[in-house]
């Protein structure tokens, strides 16, 4: 005969899983029919809206040069650009907010982005200066393959100063953390701003475009700049799941089961620095889809973090895509950034999210 007790943890243990098996199935199939719906009319429309048909022929080269340029140049890597940056914001995020418990944790408001920003363009003005200091009628900009290794050192820099700073009597403080990353970003924004008027190049409109977060331009080389980061940072926050359900737990908890507490969260804050850094150093800052991303992932998946980090992965991409969508369809021929779409949309959020912190 079985005792009682035996029954009831198994019991327990079928009601903690939020959501079953079966809707967590159906909240990734949607998202994954998201993402397919936003990239094909990403290709779609434009300036220029195409057929289908079109953009089929297109991608299979049996088209008209003009619309094979449309599609496969200028379209179709900048969908697939801003898919990839989506993943790497939303993933920050995520990974922010479960590392410092904080909701209001995101890379744009705990200044990463900014300080990616900033050494980003610093290596703007030093790779320029010493190429045409090299040859005075040379204009190659700075090689665009090094830009998220110096964006990575300055997010990091800035996540480990927010980080020690945000510590309240040797605890993190979801507050405290906030307020610190707001006050660097405004820091290292004024900084950011001080060096472009100091360079006074004719490639600062082009670098100020670039810090409002902008796909515009966005090309192949761009998308295999990035893509063996994204590669990297998924391989990193899929070591990370296990440790990261049990760090949910109370500290003196984690401790007792000897997880090593201050060596998951270094990994975690390097993983989601370089998540958000190294696409900062290909497209710009763009904030607002590491906050609000978690949240709805959190919101659909309940408590089961493999399916919060699908979500993540599927909704940021959505998102991001929208964004430029939106940002280049709804004021044509004009194009606004995908930085200043995800704020517009982010903004009202962040203000609800505080407006419900204690």
């Amino acid at each position: 005969m079985t005792h009682p007790a035996t029954t009831t943890p198994r019991a327990d243990r079928r009601g903690m899983q939020i959501p079953g098996a079966g809707p967590v199935a159906r909240l990734l199939l949607a998202g994954g029919l998201s993402l397919v719906v936003v990239i094909v009319a990403g290709v779609q429309l434009g300036a220029v809206d195409l057929t289908w048909s079109q953009v089929w022929a297109g991608l299979t080269g049996d088209s008209t040069q003009h619309v094979q340029r449309v599609v496969f140049e200028l379209r179709l890597p900048r969908t697939l650009t801003g898919a990839l940056i989506g993943i790497h914001f939303a993933l920050s995020g995520w990974l922010l907010q479960l590392l410092s418990r904080n909701p209001l944790a995101e890379a744009g408001i705990l200044g990463i982005s900014a300080g990616a920003s900033l050494v980003a363009v610093v290596a703007f003005i030093i790779g320029d200066w010493l190429v045409s200091s090299a040859d005075p009628y040379n204009n190659t900009s700075f090689a665009l393959q090094y830009l998220p290794l110096f964006a990575m050192a300055g997010g990091l820099v800035t996540a480990l100063a927010v980080y020690f700073l945000g510590m309240r009597h040797g605890q993190l403080s979801p507050v405290k953390m906030t307020l610190t990353g707001a006050v660097i970003a405004g820091m290292l924004h004024a900084l950011t701003t001080g060096a472009l008027a100091f360079w006074g190049h004719a490639h600062t409109e082009l670098v100020a475009q670039w810090l409002a977060g902008s796909l515009y331009g966005a090309e192949w080389q761009h998308l295999r700049t990035l893509l063996p980061w994204t590669v990297i940072g998924l391989i990193g926050v899929g070591l990370l799941v296990r440790p990261l359900e049990v760090m949910q737990l109370d500290d003196q908890h984690v401790r007792t089961l000897g997880l090593g507490l201050n060596r998951w969260r270094a990994f975690a804050l390097l993983i989601a620095t370089l998540l958000a850094a190294s696409a900062v150093g290909v497209v710009g800052p763009v904030g607002f889809i590491g906050l609000l991303i978690p949240h709805i992932s959190r919101r659909l998946a309940g408590a089961n973090l493999p399916a919060q980090l699908v979500l993540c992965v599927l909704l940021g991409a959505v998102l991001a895509v929208l964004a430029d969508l939106l940002g280049r369809t709804l004021f044509t021929p004009y194009e606004v950034p995908v930085g200043v779409v995800s704020a517009v949309l982010g903004v009202p959020f962040f203000l609800y999210l505080l407006s419900r912190q204690p």
